[in-house]
């Protein structure tokens, strides 16, 4: 069997004008990741990363507290996010008096405001309920299960796989592997730390979970302040 750490970008750029970027706690947040899996000696024979520049930053990051900057990466834009923004428009013009839409509109920096009109969002997606979106939830999910296929397709026994991706592509995937509906799969991508780590053994044909949501290079009393979810 093969093993694939699928690990959440770093924190990004909240409340920033481009939130495709890593914040400098983001950095940080990798480079301890990389810097773990150096003292326990774990290493990978291939990396994967989404296409955005949050999965690159995240995976050059963890590869320099690694000691093993340079190392090439294949991209599959099947881990990239959803389009947040466009569900939120296209929601916001189907229901614009919703109160935690306007509550949101009325404060954009906060974080809890964010993450409750997210879990409405995600829902109403969820149930084909937002129309006029580029990505239906369908094509989202499909689209995830394609890289989940690639990945299995290259499997090497006994090798190890390090993927980057982001809370909701990451919880697509695990709720293909678990076999549970859309509103369980939101319900895991709000809990999505910044680099948590889920794990999978896996062959062409099967794939397991090992592990959620892990953040050991975080759990010591150093550093678990910062412990983000955005």
């Amino acid at each position: 069997m093969s093993e694939l750490f699928l690990i959440r970008h770093a924190q990004a750029s909240f409340g920033a004008t481009n939130y495709d970027q890593l914040s400098d706690l983001g950095g940080r947040q990798s480079r301890w990741l990389g810097a773990y899996f150096l003292r326990l000696g774990i290493q990978f024979e291939q990396l994967i990363v989404g296409d955005m520049a949050r999965h690159r930053q995240t995976c050059d990051a963890i590869c320099e507290g690694m000691q093993c900057e340079g190392k090439s990466y294949q991209v599959l834009p099947g881990l990239n996010e959803y389009d947040f923004g466009e569900l939120v428009q296209a929601f916001s013009k189907q229901s614009p008096d919703h109160p935690l839409l306007l509550d949101l509109q009325a404060d954009r920096t906060n974080k809890q405001k964010h993450f409750r009109l997210l879990r409405v969002v995600l829902t109403a997606w969820g149930r084909s309920e937002i129309t006029e979106v580029s990505e239906t939830w369908d094509m989202f999910n499909a689209r995830v299960h394609k890289a989940r296929e690639q990945i299995q397709a290259q499997s090497v026994k006994g090798g190890r796989v390090l993927a980057i991706g982001s809370g909701g592509s990451n919880s697509a995937f695990m709720g293909q592997v678990l076999g549970v509906p859309a509103e369980t799969v939101f319900n895991l991508n709000l809990q999505s730390k910044n680099t948590g780590i889920n794990r999978y053994f896996f062959n062409k044909k099967t794939i397991s979970l090992t592990g959620f949501n892990a953040v050991p290079h975080l759990e010591t009393p150093d550093l678990m302040e910062y412990v983000t979810f955005g």
